[in-house]
Order: C-alpha cells, then sequence, then structure tokens
C-alpha cells in the first residue's frame, strides 16, 4: 500500500505540471491570435516624422521628431576617408549606409530624449544596425553618447551610419545594393513609421 502511494504522488505532480504548461501554451497561442501586425506609414526622404506616442523598441519618444535629409552607401574605407578616420576597428562592415538626419525636439517632456542605438534600416529580408564605433567617428560632437536629449525647439543634424555585411545580403542584391529599397525605421508600435531612403 505504501509503494502505491509513492507511486501516486510523483504521477499526479507530474500531470499537474503537464496540465499547466498545456494551460500556459493556449494562453500564449490566444494572445498571439490576437496580435494585429502595426499599421505602416510611409514617409519620403525630406519629410519630418512625428514620434508621436509610437514606440521603437524600448521608449515613446513623444515631442521628438525625425527627418531624413539625405542618405548614401559608401564602401567601409570611402566612409573613414569622408569623415577624415583611422581605420582602428577589429569588426567592420563591408560598406556603410550613411543615412543623415535631423532630429527635433518640439515638445518633449523633460527627460524624454532618443536611444540612436534603436534606429535601423530596413529591406526586403534584410535589417541592418546602426555601428556604434562608426556612429562616433560621423559625429564627434556626440562624445561617445549613444542617447541624447534636445532642449525645447531645438534640432540637431546626425549621421547615423548603418553596416551593411556582403554575407548577409544574396549575391545578386549585394551586386545591385544601389538599387535594393531600404527604409529607415522611425517606430514600430502601434503605428510603424518608416522613411523611404533616396539616394
Amino acid at each position: 500500500m505504501k509503494r502505491m502511494k509513492k507511486g501516486i504522488v510523483p504521477t499526479v505532480i507530474l500531470i499537474v505540471i503537464l496540465l499547466l504548461v498545456f494551460a500556459y501554451a493556449g494562453r500564449i497561442r490566444y494572445v498571439n491570435r490576437q496580435l494585429r501586425d502595426a499599421p505602416v506609414q510611409e514617409f519620403q526622404t525630406g519629410e519630418m516624422v512625428e514620434f508621436e506616442k509610437d514606440i521603437l523598441i524600448n521608449e515613446t519618444m513623444e515631442g521628438y521628431s525625425i527627418r531624413v535629409d539625405r542618405a548614401e552607401i559608401l564602401d567601409y574605407e570611402d566612409f573613414l576617408e569622408k569623415y577624415d578616420a583611422e581605420d582602428e576597428y577589429v569588426y567592420v562592415p563591408d560598406k556603410v549606409y550613411d543615412v543623415e538626419v535631423t532630429l527635433k525636439n518640439t515638445d518633449a517632456d523633460e527627460g524624454t530624449g532618443i536611444s540612436l542605438l534603436e534606429f535601423y534600416v530596413q529591406g526586403p529580408a534584410i535589417v541592418c544596425g546602426l555601428n556604434a564605433d562608426l556612429l562616433g567617428v560621423a559625429n564627434p560632437q556626440l562624445d561617445g553618447a549613444y542617447a541624447i536629449a534636445l532642449r525645447d525647439n531645438s534640432e540637431l543634424v546626425l549621421h547615423l551610419p548603418f553596416e551593411l555585411h556582403e554575407a548577409y545580403f544574396k549575391e545578386t542584391t549585394w551586386d545591385r545594393l544601389e538599387d535594393v529599397d531600404m527604409n529607415l525605421v522611425a517606430t514600430l508600435y502601434p503605428v510603424k513609421k518608416v522613411i523611404a531612403l533616396d539616394r
């Protein structure tokens, strides 16, 4: 009788654990079915885009706006030459998408700022992140900072260097990279705002 009780307790515990796992998995599936993709708003180079209450990765940047002024794709060596910089980095991109933006604070609350490392460019089946080392090369005024806060009614022009690695692209795409449509992703949710990068 004691042996039977010893065998029943682990079996009951196992059944309870399995029921909890199935209930949890069912809840995840239910929640995922309720979510909808964020609507996408597309903007062009030269248009000022307000962040509003939309977020990119972590925080809202309400009160700020961004405008892409110009964009160009440069070989890594050409990027260094453009900014009169030395090649002192170990892990470097093959090419750099150098995107000039204007950030503006129209009426942000005190303490609200922008994390520059959250920005990225996106194209068909590719996402390219910001290179933190090259951000300092292109913008020495940042003095190593990756997040900024601007005074009311002020703006700042920055160059955002996004890294392009040949290994992440199909050969045919890499060979015609200048023709690939890419967007700067300004916000993700509840509205995804993207800015077309015209070259």
